[in-house]
């Protein structure tokens, strides 16, 4: 049943913070979609230097840029006729430019709100980020940079700009969605702009795709919408920063360009996401279905269900010169021009210690739903190879987990009662668990054999159909676990450091630490770590563990009060998926010279598939996490990459490094070893 509409309450509660978060829907549930449309619209709070261009002022410009026209002399040098290269620029102009016409964003604007009150409660948002937003935008060239965990975030930013008469954004968009009948064409006459997923081979493209994202940001005052993750993740985490495109905006001021730039980072939460279901078969290797109108009509079933609420906080904008100036000396690059001076590797870093801390701000923006909490909980009496609880447990240890988060200033969305908002959250998961008469709650098989594709003509996904009916069931808890995961990994990694020197009590904190630094930079593809702050992040992390009475500190050792304690175990759990999952890549990888291709991965899940038929962490599984682990392994130097003739790429593993890797994660046995290479 879709959602009925929510009681007049317009603003939710969120533990531990004053921030007030108003309903976006509640004036649309009371007043005419079409008029809201139809309304006279301006925006306010425009940029105090914008220059307005029309499309073929913007092409015009590009064309007659230095970049560009340096770019077709180089090529022209190389053989290559002028006239062909001219009109190819043209060609990637017109396939990349978008229109922004306020007619397309007014069809927008009325059926996006009736489709967001069919399927969603409320939509949340801080009034206090809007204002700072307007007011930045007057001054200084602004750029959005929101979560993407979602189809649904694409349009998202642009209704709120709509609803708030801020200036209207321009969004980068994939070619995927340029390819959909229609749609495609809507979304470029909302402010799309269309670029490919890989050009950094072609010279020309890059340097028409520079000129067109840096003219854009540089002059015409519309706030430039991307998402730094690059894109969805399936997992519910952050993905680590994509840097092309950030360092191409950040360019307008490393080369004085512009005075400065501001960033706005901003959290989307959902309740439930659209693509729940999807992303646990993903992530187990069954093949994405592509992005097509067809695709989008046969989706519209979800008006049928319920998606609970979204809560959006928009964080306070980031002066790009105050981030940067400090980190990287402008002046050297000050006498010569521009588009000859690409990015070096100090202004390089700089632009991704800027992308992480964007990340984390993003993150502590992120208000958390209850039913992560509430997944976790689920998680456990799984692994247990039980399928159900008493919900008086259940509100126990969600409220226990409640006040832990609490303690390090974490954002939990709770509307009215407690227990009241523990039921709506079951009854917008009803198809994950649900409450029967007997006083317990259900977790739901959600695998049917038969009814979903396993494979296609290129990939086939090569676990037993037992794995896949647990492993699915368990990816879609693990993915809303991981919406609020971030909060606790710095006293997890402590946490887990201290059980793997089991044989140290007390613990020399120096070596404590050393572990724990070690452990971070062996998870540094799965969670979001600022640079430089490794001892910040022990300190935060020891310190929820000294808050509870697990550890003590004496005399300069660290002592373990508990040895099963109720947070230490909780922290434990929360990480075991990814120790299991880097524990038996490190295995895998051992003593055995491997090819580096999509066999490997699929190697190290056959041999997690053999681990978790015993312990039951199906979502181990998740090719996600193996990728991560092989691309840390290599970076950390636990295995080597060398190219064989023919382009083949070969690992060679350093056991002792691989060895230490097991001997911190807690080795888990991988025999008999279940090679697929």
């Amino acid at each position: 049943m879709a959602q009925a509409a929510p009681e007049t309450s317009s603003a939710i509660s969120v533990s531990s913070q004053s921030v007030h978060y108003m309903d976006m829907l509640a004036d649309r549930r009371e007043t005419s979609d079409l008029r809201w449309a139809l309304r006279n619209w301006e925006s306010k709070g425009n940029y105090k230097f914008a220059i307005k261009m029309t499309r073929t002022d913007i092409f015009d410009k590009v064309m007659q840029s230095e970049r560009v026209k340096h770019t077709i002399e180089k090529m022209v040098e190389s053989g290559q006729d002028r006239e062909s290269l001219e009109a190819e620029v043209l060609s990637i102009l017109e396939q990349m430019g978008h229109t922004q016409e306020l007619a397309v964003i007014r069809k927008f604007a009325f059926v996006l709100p009736k489709i967001m009150k069919k399927i969603y409660g409320r939509i949340f948002i801080n009034e206090d980020g809007i204002e700072k937003l307007r007011s930045t935008i007057v001054e200084t060239p602004v750029i959005l940079l929101p979560t993407h965990r979602s189809y649904a975030d694409f349009l998202l930013v642009s209704y709120i700009a709509y609803h708030f008469n801020l200036p209207l954004p321009v969004i980068a968009a994939g070619m995927d969605f340029m390819n959909m009948a229609v749609v495609g064409e809507m979304l470029r006459g909302s402010g799309a702009f269309y670029i490919r997923r890989s050009f950094m081979d072609n010279p020309l493209y890059w340097a028409v795709f520079q000129e067109y994202v840096q003219n854009l940001v540089e002059y015409t005052g519309s706030p430039m919408e991307f998402f730094l993750e690059g894109t969805r993740s399936r997992s519910g985490k952050s993905l680590p920063p994509k840097l092309g495109l950030l360092g191409c905006v950040l360019e307008c001021w490393l080369r004085g360009r512009l005075p400065d730039l501001a960033i706005v980072p901003i959290s989307i939460s959902y309740d439930r996401t659209l693509e729940e279901k999807l992303y646990a078969y993903e992530l187990l290797g069954v093949p994405k279905p592509p992005e097509s109108t067809s695709g989008l009509l046969k989706a519209t079933s979800i008006l049928k269900e319920s998606f609970g609420n979204i809560c959006i906080h928009v964080g306070d904008p980031l002066s790009v010169r105050s981030f940067l100036g400090p980190q990287v000396e402008r002046h050297l690059s000050a006498s010569m021009p521009f588009h000859l001076v690409p990015l070096g590797k100090s202004e390089f870093n700089a632009c991704e210690a800027l992308g992480l801390h964007v990340l984390r701000k993003i993150q502590e923006g992120a208000v958390v739903s209850l039913w992560s909490l509430m997944c976790l909980q689920f998680m456990r009496v799984l692994w247990k190879g039980q399928w159900s609880l008493p919900l008086t447990k259940l509100v126990e240890d969600v409220k226990w987990l409640v006040s832990l988060l609490d303690k390090i200033g974490g954002k939990v969305a709770i509307e009215g009662i407690f227990e009241e908002a523990l039921m709506k959250n079951l009854d917008v998961h009803n198809q994950i668990a649900c409450l029967r008469e007997d006083g317990d709650v259900y977790i739901q098989q959600i695998h049917q054999p038969g009814a979903q594709v396993l494979h296609s003509q290129n990939k086939k996904v090569n676990l037993t159909s037992a794995t896949v009916e647990h492993a699915v069931i368990h990816l879609m808890l693990q993915h809303y676990i991981n919406q609020s995961i971030h909060l606790l990994i710095r006293p997890a990694l402590v946490a887990q450091a201290l059980v793997s020197m089991v044989d140290h009590n007390p613990v020399c904190p120096v070596e404590l630490q050393a572990r724990f630094v070690f452990l971070r930079s062996l998870f540094g593809c799965d969670f979001i770590f600022e640079k430089d702050r490794e001892g910040k992040d022990f300190m935060e992390g020891l310190a929820l563990l000294t808050w509870c009475g697990e550890v003590n500190v004496v005399q300069g050792a660290i002592h373990r009060v508990e040895r099963n304690g109720k947070v230490m175990s909780t922290l434990l759990d929360l990480i075991r998926p990814f120790t299991v999952a880097y524990s038996c890549t490190a295995q895998t990888m051992t003593s055995e010279t491997l090819l580096d291709n999509g066999a490997l991965v699929l190697a190290i899940q056959g041999n997690i598939e053999n681990v978790v038929s015993k312990n039951g962490v199906y979502s181990a599984l998740s090719l996600d996490t193996i990728r991560h682990a092989v691309r840390t392994l290599s970076k950390i130097g636990a295995v080597t990459k060398t190219c064989r003739s023919g382009g083949q790429v070969v690992l060679t593993p350093n056991d002792e490094k691989l060895h230490n890797i097991s001997e911190a994660l807690n080795r888990i046995s991988l025999t008999p070893l279940q090679s697929k290479l």
